[in-house]
């Protein structure tokens, strides 16, 4: 009888250190999604962020386009204006 109790104590030892080890790797775990959980968030941060930087890269690129188009037909008339004058200059210059 002594013998059957003594294997049932430890018998019940083991199974408590079984429990703590699973209640240990439960905590781990739930740890483990908890930082998963903020990794996901962040992530989903980022991407927005990059979203958005994307936006704007484009809202810039639109308007760095018409700048650019501006600047030709800015250029264009100029070109225009200069070739008047320089058409002045030589009607002009020819006839002293």
């Amino acid at each position: 009888m002594d013998l059957t109790i003594k294997r049932m104590v430890r018998e019940e030892a083991r199974m408590e250190k079984a429990e703590q080890r699973m209640d240990k790797s439960e905590q781990r775990l739930e740890k483990g999604e908890r930082r998963m959980e903020l990794f996901d968030k962040k992530l989903e941060q980022s991407i927005e962020r990059l979203d958005q930087s994307i936006k704007d890269q484009q809202e810039f690129s639109k308007a760095l386009a018409q700048s650019i188009r501006d600047q030709q037909e800015f250029s264009k008339a100029q070109s225009q204006m200069n070739k008047y004058f320089l058409d002045i200059i030589k009607k002009n210059g020819h006839k002293s």
